[in-house]
């Protein structure tokens, strides 16, 4: 019986959960860049990446990209400084989102 209860919990417990995304959690950019920051590295990653792979893809590309380039450039400047081609490097993984 208790089995079965804690079965019914945790269920419960999943069911109740809000689902996480990305976006939610993946906002570790927030913690070194401000909201504007991160909406213009978005705004200029989307333009740029949409051109190659299409908008849906470079959304999901930029969305993690974003999280990925500020956790290693915590100083949002120095990502003005950098090529295209290191910051790509730097988020090579976000590739297969």
């Amino acid at each position: 019986m208790h089995r079965f209860i804690f079965g019914i919990v945790l269920i419960a417990a999943f069911a109740l959960t809000p689902a996480t995304s990305c976006k939610t959690v993946a906002r570790a950019a927030a913690r070194y860049w401000t909201k504007r920051q991160i909406k213009e590295f978005m705004g200029n990653c989307e333009e740029k990446t949409s051109k190659l792979i299409g908008d849906e893809k470079a959304k999901r590309f930029c969305n993690c990209a974003v999280d990925v380039v500020a956790e290693e450039y915590q100083n949002y400047n120095e990502t003005k400084t950098i090529s295209a081609v290191t910051l790509l490097n730097a988020a090579k993984d976000c590739a297969q989102q």
